[in-house]
């Protein structure tokens, strides 16, 4: 697929039909994402097919595979959360569930494409899911008094440097993975967990983020020298470094097509919103009442979950910490 062809579809209006499909395309797209080079200043670290889903491959760069091997202890499952667009408090009220009774700890490793690697960075900082759901609450509410389309970037790069702390580069070396889009020659995925200050965390975030023509008024953005846009087109929802990944979903996996997902509205399907609603929730702010249900549902279905998949029987230790003499 040529870039002009693959920007061109990005270019639409977001609310249309097309549009709405294309979000949750990149699913099952990802197979086209393979060989290009890094640029010489940082080699590739890693070419992976992911196990779940054959045929969809992701790279690292060796900074990025030196973050995660330098991590003395990490725990299983890892999680990972899905492309979400303003359904963000669906992601929230998961992870505050997973946070409360254990299943994400400090050596949980994390995934996240496009708002799900807004969850990650939350959830590394160590700030509660409430609070990030009243900024996110701030966000929406600037987008419906004054429009979303051309303007998200700057609220959400304002909204990631008033919430994530100064060291929180720090605090995600290693243990969150932001999946990026790069587009020159052809789409490829490529996960990034070294980032060497807050602004490159906050950078990689918005990558990561970055709809053509609905972040900002043009295409593509750059990152690392890089022409990229965003991760969801390559990897919906990206594995994390844990010997199992538990993958979170914001629409209704089954309705969609989507395996190998563990958390989604399929957990609690009676009176659920459909895909199209979801759809146009996911682009369109809702209000605050909205908002606190999502939270409520991510909430919910994760609890679902875990009624089958109970802590005791599925966390534990990939890595030891092991004290140095």
């Amino acid at each position: 697929m040529k870039t002009r062809t693959l920007v061109s579809m990005f270019l639409r209006p977001p609310c249309s039909n097309e549009a709405s499909s294309l979000f949750l395309r990149p699913f099952r797209a990802a197979s086209f994402s393979t060989k290009a080079t890094l640029p010489q200043d940082e080699g590739t670290g890693a070419v992976v097919e992911d196990p779940v889903r054959p045929g969809v491959v992701w790279e690292q760069g060796e900074k990025d595979v030196e973050a995660e091997q330098r991590r003395k202890a990490v725990s299983s499952p890892g999680f990972s959360f899905s492309a979400a667009g303003h359904l963000i408090p669906y992601h929230l009220g998961a992870a505050r569930f997973l946070i409360e009774k254990g299943y994400i700890k400090e050596t949980t490793p994390l995934a996240g494409s496009s708002a799900g690697s807004i969850v990650c960075a939350a959830i590394a900082s160590g700030e509660s899911m409430e609070e990030a759901l009243r900024a996110t609450k701030i966000v929406a509410q600037d987008c419906r008094l004054r429009g979303t389309a051309f303007r998200l970037g700057t609220l959400l790069r304002d909204f990631l440097d008033r919430f994530l702390p100064d060291d929180a580069h720090i605090r995600s070396n290693g243990r969150i993975r932001v999946a990026v889009t790069e587009i020159l020659w052809r789409p490829r995925g490529v996960l990034v967990d070294y980032f060497d200050s807050k602004e490159d965390l906050i950078n990689a975030v918005f990558t990561s983020s970055f709809i053509p023509g609905y972040l900002a008024p043009r295409p593509a953005t750059m990152f690392r020298n890089r022409l990229c846009i965003d991760g969801g087109l390559t990897l919906f929802m990206p594995p994390t470094s844990a010997s199992q990944t538990v993958r979170v979903c914001a629409f209704p996996a089954g309705r969609l097509g989507l395996k190998g997902i563990g958390i989604s509205p399929d957990c609690n399907p009676e009176n659920r919103a459909g895909a199209r609603e979801l759809l146009n929730l996911a682009f369109q702010p809702a209000t605050d009442d909205v908002l606190d249900r999502y939270f409520e549902l991510g909430y919910a279905d994760a609890a679902a979950w875990a009624e089958k998949n109970p802590v005791e029987e599925i966390v534990r230790q990939d890595k030891a910490d092991r004290p140095t003499n």
